[in-house]
């Protein structure tokens, strides 16, 4: 037995070792993260961070204040600030994973490893922001299984770099923790926001101009998900009754189904991510508590297949079949009443 778990773990550790070989070479110029970088240059000169670039491009779309743990790094040349950034991006998921694979109850393996290294990579490979918004979700996990909701809601601000890819996890949160998360979530979201005014006065209009240029530029082509997006669009009908449509389906699943916080939680990170219109695969992470809640034998099978189905090279617009498969597997699960059992208590 401990012949084929050391087999297990060296085949992992080589695969992860070799993987991140072959993901290193990514120039920093065509990464995510020197969008990130040209935006804090920008915050440290006074200049418009969300002005087009050189090129003409724009490249930064969030709010303010998710270019503020750049700033710093904006003191080094840029392909050392990207190293430097891969560095956090794996200390800071790998640091938030911990409390909540013990919150889960989730004992290490070489298959979690296996996952749990894939999808750390995946952000880490274009030094995406999204690790922000994930570390924010895990610790808001954390924090409200312990009844800690102020805690909890002061994470908002990291929810709200991305919120098109945890559009409804805010939503149960604020819904569960009620007053004392509504208001650290406002306070804290004040704070941020008042520190982002001081630093340029016009960061709102500027941000929601760009979000919107964006989405109009891109036309639906460029999102995972643009597959289910564009049959609104061929049927000439309002892009909002999208995301009208997912929410009830899932207040309707939720209020016939009750779930424990944990669980509640995890559904709501990951039907929210596969749900919304603009996932990348270095938002991937946010499907990890899901993954947590399915039996471990499901795992050893869904986990190879998963990481298959990336590594066969296919079109982007078709990836938002990995989310899709976890979220179809975890229902199955769910229905079957076969879902991993917290009610037990905290570890």
């Amino acid at each position: 037995m401990r012949r084929v778990q050391f087999a297990a773990w060296s085949f992992v550790l080589v695969f992860l070792f070799g993987l991140m070989v072959v993901l290193s070479g990514l120039p920093v110029e065509s990464s995510d993260f020197y969008d990130f970088y040209l935006a804090a240059v920008s915050l440290q000169r006074g200049a418009d961070a969300y002005a087009p670039q050189a090129n003409g491009v724009q490249g930064f779309f969030n709010p303010l204040w998710a270019a503020f743990p750049f700033v710093p790094l904006a003191a080094f040349e840029p392909a050392v600030a990207f190293q430097m950034w891969r560095l956090i991006v794996i200390v800071l998921l790998l640091a938030t994973l911990y409390p909540l694979m013990r919150l889960y109850r989730v004992r290490l393996d070489p298959v979690w490893a296996a996952l749990i290294g894939w999808l750390v990579l995946l952000p880490w490979f274009v030094g995406q922001n999204a690790p922000l918004v994930a570390a924010g979700a895990f610790l808001a996990i954390a924090f409200a299984a312990r009844a800690q909701w102020a805690r909890a809601g002061a994470l908002m601000p990291l929810l709200a770099i991305k919120p098109q890819t945890v559009p409804l996890f805010p939503i149960a949160l604020l819904l569960a923790g009620r007053r004392p998360t509504w208001t650290s979530a406002f306070a804290s979201l004040g704070i941020a926001s008042v520190s982002a005014w001081l630093v340029q006065f016009d960061w709102l209009t500027a941000w929601l101009t760009s979000r919107w240029g964006e989405s109009q530029a891109g036309g639906g082509q460029t999102w995972l998900s643009s597959g289910l997006v564009n049959v609104l669009e061929w049927l000439h009908w309002p892009i909002w009754l999208y995301p009208l449509a997912i929410l009830v389906a899932l207040g309707l699943f939720w209020r016939y189904h009750p779930a424990e916080w944990r669980q509640c939680a995890a559904m709501a990170l990951g039907l929210g991510a596969v749900s919304a219109p603009y996932i990348r695969a270095g938002d991937f992470p946010l499907l990890l508590p899901m993954f947590f809640l399915l039996p471990k034998r499901w795992v050893n099978v869904l986990v190879p297949a998963l990481i298959g189905l990336f590594l066969l090279r296919l079109p982007v617009p078709l990836l938002w079949l990995i989310p899709a498969i976890v979220t179809s597997v975890l229902v199955i699960a769910w229905e079957r009443g076969v879902i991993v059992r917290l009610d037990a208590g905290l570890p």
